[in-house]
């Protein structure tokens, strides 16, 4: 069996990127594997380049590398199917700005090959014209449908007769820094708590929401910290704006700026808990990270993120301020080697391993 797997990949920025990485190291363990990237997620009009390519990454020159908005770099992809005489091709689908070129993708060649469609979202989390057109074409395309959580195939199901099989985000097996380690490298002050936020700062993941909390957090312990770690897409104004006038300018701490893969153990093992105050959602690379680093997840729980925290490894609220401000508080007064334990059994449950056994079952 000859695996391709076209999307997102290292030097790209994102989760999706990182997710594409880790399936391709593990499926190579299995199969053999081949990864034709994107070399840019959006056109640049859209998102300018040094918002999608990270300069801190580097290439892996094993990986071909096609433009998904300039059919005549596609060439590619026909030739490696060909010339590896590839079985099955992954095409990892989030947004349908790169749903189309899927699409095209997928009719370009007629070859005898397998065209799966791994889902990370359904419907995009801003609105685009033509989106449910272009996903219904795009799953007609494909062979099979693969989805990383519940949520995502229900979604699917809403519009579509054809079946999906569910898998789940799978969870790395990373190492774990110290506090007084990371606290350190961070240069921050051990008398205080920090709670952390971390990922990319759009509208949907409710910062605004965890700030309007965190006011409340603060009255209870003026020596808790919150730390805001990721890159602004949303408009970085407005927050600051938002702190200067609940006061929290002491207490809230900006990490700006893409956060390295080599560093993001330092942010886990200096923080108490992470914060997932989404308002939106379908599953997240975030929560598997914070489950690999067996960390404590108040979540709002929405979408397939509740399919993997719940009360019995973390703290599930509402979406407004007094519920998030309860169980950010109630997760820190509390004990929490139970849930803990459950974690670290989570993690083991959705290894990569088992995700690729399966996937290839699947497939």
């Amino acid at each position: 069996m000859k695996i391709l797997i076209i999307g997102p990949y290292p030097p790209l920025k994102g989760g999706i990127s990182d997710f594409n990485h880790q399936l391709y190291l593990h499926l190579e363990e299995f199969k053999n594997c081949f990864f034709i990237s994107f070399d840019r997620s959006y056109p640049f009009f859209l998102r300018n380049k040094k918002k999608q390519i990270s300069s801190q990454k580097k290439e892996n020159k094993n990986v071909l590398k096609i433009n998904p908005y300039n059919p005549t770099t596609w060439w590619k992809i026909k030739r490696l199917i060909k010339e590896k005489k590839i079985n099955y091709v992954i095409t990892t689908y989030w947004t349908p700005i790169t749903g189309l070129a899927y699409l095209l993708i997928n009719k370009s060649y007629t070859l005898n090959t397998k065209k799966i469609g791994l889902f990370h979202n359904v419907f995009p989390h801003e609105n685009y014209l033509f989106n449910k057109i272009i996903l219904k074409l795009y799953i007609k395309s494909l062979d099979t449908i693969i989805t990383l959580s519940k949520y995502t195939s229900k979604q699917i199901k809403s519009f579509s007769k054809r079946e999906s099989q569910t898998l789940f985000h799978p969870i790395d097996d990373l190492k774990i820094a110290s506090k007084d380690e990371s606290l350190k490298k961070l240069k921050l002050n051990k008398n205080n708590k920090y709670i952390l936020f971390l990922g990319m700062i759009r509208k949907y993941k409710g910062v605004e929401l965890l700030l309007k909390s965190f006011k409340n957090i603060v009255d209870f312990d003026n020596k808790i910290k919150l730390i805001i770690a990721g890159e602004f897409i949303d408009n970085k104004k407005k927050y600051i704006n938002l702190i200067d006038k609940l006061s929290l300018k002491n207490n809230v701490i900006f990490s700006n700026g893409f956060i390295r893969e080599k560093d993001i153990k330092y942010y886990m093992g200096a923080s108490e808990i992470i914060v997932q105050p989404y308002i939106t959602a379908t599953q997240s690379g975030i929560t598997a990270l914070g489950i690999s680093f067996e960390k404590i997840n108040v979540t709002t729980g929405e979408g397939g993120i509740k399919e993997m925290i719940n009360n019995e490894n973390g703290y599930i609220c509402s979406k407004d301020y007094e519920s998030i401000s309860k169980n950010i508080i109630k997760a820190l007064s509390s004990n929490n080697s139970k849930k803990i334990k459950n974690l670290s059994t989570l993690k083991k449950k959705f290894s990569w391993n088992n995700f690729c056994e399966e996937l290839l079952k699947k497939i």
